[in-house]
């Protein structure tokens, strides 16, 4: 109810509150020369087209958000950006090497206070690949990483670059406030770093 209900008010800023996680997640301004994908959604809307196109993807997906839901999320907006539609439908399931194109998604977790997403953070770290274990090994492999104040995000941040398969990757992740936001961009490094900055700015 949340998830799909919950967007309205807060996009309106009512009583002051906090944004609709669609608000901060979704502004196709921040994506040049990209197209928003069918499969953008609330995190209820976008498991569905999932369950149905790749229902192994869906099992974990639905996990995570059974559980950030338990930790205190309360709306949700999942963005997917492609150059081409065909490019659309992959539910970061496919391997980089096997899109030549440019590929985005944004997820907005919007929890019910800033002490739950801040706890939530590390927990939620491994959904995304980026728990200590796997940084660890993709600093090995050759990624560049950026931790905390150095991403000019917030204390609880994580950006990550490194190449796979022939593909850019490029991978960040924070909490700011009562918000969680994860983005995933394969082949736009140019404009991954200014559209999550951009991002966290729409975080009130």
């Amino acid at each position: 109810m949340a998830a799909c209900g919950g967007s309205a008010g807060g996009g309106l800023g009512i009583g002051g509150g906090p944004p609709s996680a669609q608000t901060v997640a979704a502004n196709d301004s921040d994506w040049s020369g990209l197209h928003k994908c069918p499969e953008s959604g609330s995190y209820d809307s976008y498991l569905k087209v999932e369950k149905d196109k790749s229902p192994d993807q869906y099992q974990s997906d639905k996990t995570n958000w059974d559980d950030l839901k338990a930790a205190g999320a309360n709306d949700s907006y999942v963005a997917v950006y492609a150059d081409n539609t065909s490019n659309c439908g992959e539910f970061g399931a496919g391997t980089p090497g096997g899109s030549p194109g440019k590929i985005v998604y944004v997820y907005a977790f919007r929890f019910k206070d800033a002490s739950s997403a801040g706890s939530n953070y590390k927990a939620n770290a491994k959904d995304f690949h980026v728990s200590d274990s796997e940084v660890s090994q993709l600093k090995a492999a050759g990624a560049i990483v950026k931790q905390g104040t150095d991403t000019g995000l917030s204390d609880n941040s994580i950006e990550l670059t490194i190449a796979v398969e022939g593909a850019s990757v490029f991978v960040a992740f924070w909490q700011n406030k009562s918000f969680e936001v994860a983005m995933v961009t394969l082949n736009e490094d140019s404009a991954s770093a200014q559209a999550a900055s951009k991002i966290n700015g729409r975080i009130a």
